[in-house]
């Protein structure tokens, strides 16, 4: 009985507490409001600090904008840019062929573009959005070839690891200015631009037809087509290009975009890391990697 007097005391007295110092509770609910403010910074540091959300960021360092993407064929944004310079330097098929017969010919035509100077030789680019949970898995690959490049992931052309990325889900200050709802979407526009040049459909048809990965690997139609089609709600992510302007991807007739994955498979970010690896080097008669012609399976 003395336990229990003193436990009710004890509530006794706390709720007199309250009671007499209800003036003091608006002034605990605020200044619990700002605390929460002021930790957020630190929540966020420390959910980064965990890998979580840190995906997005990675790529970012890497973007190309699509600022400014505007309906028709003006080539205004970053993203623009740079994907005209890869048609105008990949499409040797509607390019005169005595302008890109020999090697010595085609270098003439990509110093003449600065495709090479302003981008570089040899180069992945990626297409991923915020809400790409697939994006998010392969991204500590992505980090892990580029800190690994040259020792535990060699290239065999000796080349340097470069990447551009496009953000599907990416905005521009402009999008407001057009009437359909499909258009006010930034990469909706870009999509369609490229659509009537030709660009998705002969890269996307080059890609499926006569790239080994796609065989070796056993992959399906479904991505190609979407690709080949500029798909608003089909296009995949990640995409990625594999853009490579050497003469030994000109020797084999697949300059410029030369190969796609549409996902990173492997059990882990180093299996991964390896096949991006066996990618950028697509041009080397190895039989253990499905990007070349050599494979054997």
């Amino acid at each position: 009985m003395v336990i229990l007097k003193a436990i009710g005391g004890l509530f006794t007295r706390i709720w007199r507490w309250i009671k007499e110092t209800a003036w003091v509770q608006p002034l605990l609910i605020v200044g619990g409001i700002f605390a929460v403010i002021f930790s957020i910074p630190r929540i966020t540091e420390w959910v980064q600090s965990m890998g979580i959300g840190s995906a997005s960021a990675y790529y970012s360092g890497y973007k190309v904008k699509l600022e400014g993407e505007t309906k028709g064929a003006d080539i205004v944004s970053d993203a623009d840019k740079l994907t005209m310079a890869l048609w105008e330097n990949s499409n040797l098929d509607n390019a005169p062929k005595d302008a890109v017969d020999t090697w010595d010919k085609y270098q003439t035509v990509l110093s003449a573009s600065e495709v090479t100077k302003k981008y570089g030789e040899k180069f992945f680019v990626f297409y991923v959005s915020d809400d790409c949970s697939t994006c998010e898995t392969i991204q500590p690959a992505v980090k892990a070839l580029q800190e690994d490049w040259n020792y535990r992931f060699i290239p065999k052309d000796g080349g340097s690891f470069k990447m551009y990325t496009i953000f599907t889900d990416d905005t521009s200050s402009n999008d407001d200015d057009f009437d359909l709802e499909s258009e006010q979407h930034a990469f909706v526009r870009y999509l369609d631009k490229f659509n009537e040049n030709g660009f998705w459909s002969e890269i996307g048809g080059r890609l499926q037809d006569e790239t080994p990965y796609k065989t070796n690997a056993s992959i399906g139609d479904s991505d190609y087509t979407h690709l080949a089609d500029g798909d608003h709600d089909g296009f995949a992510t990640p995409t990625i290009f594999l853009v490579d302007f050497s003469k030994k991807a000109f020797e084999l007739g697949r300059p410029g975009v030369s190969e796609v994955l549409f996902g990173v498979s492997g059990s882990d970010k180093f299996e991964k890391a390896s096949l991006l690896m066996k990618m950028w080097n697509h041009t080397d008669k190895d039989t253990q990697n499905p990007f070349s012609s050599s494979y054997a399976k």
